[in-house]
């Protein structure tokens, strides 16, 4: 999935934002400040807006204004104060690593941004610090952040966690342990097994309930456990199908299990409170948000089975599945 970077500047600096935008469009969708104002919404409400919809922010901070201190009888050249507010905006919502400030040298910054390193440029090509390798410099540590995940306001990074320790690991573990299968009234002993967990390419309304009964049903799964039903222990579901299906049952068999995340459905509800929507209908900001979640919850599971002599050889993660 494209990322999606907000560009702001002020009206005077269009013309660089303009270069800006063609260093970053090969990696993202570029959304300029002029293009982000809703009808009947203030200035404010529409920035918020954006903050919530971005993955990146840049800021473009150009000696647009004097500025005149006079108590200390200071004259220098700064940038318009929306500049700095939008990136104060941004850098509060999406945090350090994802909100970043363009700054021509020599222009006079707040206070608290002393001792930051912020990204300073020239308008003068050739030089280390030109606009361009300025920019690749912005666009590599983005490559580096979007590889990673971090706590936000929308509970992926959490739920990954979740389901990982709470089921994938100790599925795993549990079949690594006793090699039994438990289906119905019978034992299955396991030679074997690939745990793939299955992620829609969307949410239903009602998370993913709908999406595990067609692909249960499209696929032939039977439903199964670790533990036997007459045991004390808990059991940790899922569905299963034997790979080849004609493996004798009485022996030692290769089997596939297969598991569609319930809690995914958090996701689904979390983002009705976090962008609602009034009308009926697809709302794309809705599907480009809930895409930038479950590929962020696919992140994390990965780098999680990754990690582990448990699972790493044993899960698989396929993703954007469609019925």
């Amino acid at each position: 999935m494209a990322l999606r970077i907000f560009l702001g500047s002020s009206s005077e600096s269009l013309p660089v934002l303009e270069r800006v935008e063609t260093f970053f469009l090969p990696i993202g969708n570029c959304v300029r400040w002029t293009n982000a104002f809703a009808l009947n919404r203030s200035g404010l409400d529409s920035l918020i807006h954006q903050t919530r919809l971005s993955d990146f922010s840049i800021l473009i901070a150009m000696k647009d204004d004097i500025i005149i201190r006079a108590a200390r009888e200071e004259v220098k050249v700064g940038a318009r104060d929306n500049v700095i507010f939008e990136f104060g905006l941004f850098l509060g919502s999406g945090g350090i690593n994802k909100a970043f400030l363009l700054a021509e040298d020599g222009i006079d910054l707040p206070s608290d941004l002393e001792g930051i390193t912020v990204a300073k440029f020239t308008l003068e090509d050739g030089k280390y610090n030109s606009l361009e390798p300025v920019c690749n410099s912005i666009i590599e540590y983005i490559n580096r952040a979007s590889q990673t995940s971090e706590l936000g306001l929308l509970p992926s990074t959490a739920l990954a966690i979740g389901y990982y320790n709470s089921f994938v690991k100790k599925v795993c573990e549990e079949l690594h342990r006793h090699r039994l299968v438990h289906y119905g009234e019978s034992t299955l002993k396991v030679k074997s097994f690939v745990l793939k967990v299955v992620i829609p390419d969307r949410l239903d309304d009602n998370g993913v309930n709908d999406f595990i009964l067609m692909y249960n049903l499209k696929h032939g799964l039977n439903e199964a456990q670790t533990n036997s039903k007459t045991t004390t222990n808990r059991g940790y579901a899922f569905h299963f199908k034997i790979e080849p299906p004609d493996q004798q049952t009485d022996k030692e068999i290769d089997i596939h299990l297969f598991d569609v995340p319930t809690t995914l459905g958090t996701i689904s509800e979390s983002l009705k409170l976090y962008l609602p929507s009034l009308q009926i209908g697809i709302n794309a900001e809705l599907a480009e948000l809930e895409k930038r979640e479950l590929g962020n919850f696919v992140l994390v599971l990965r780098f999680l089975i990754s990690k582990s002599h448990i699972t790493k050889d044993n899960v698989v993660v396929e993703t954007n599945v469609v019925l």
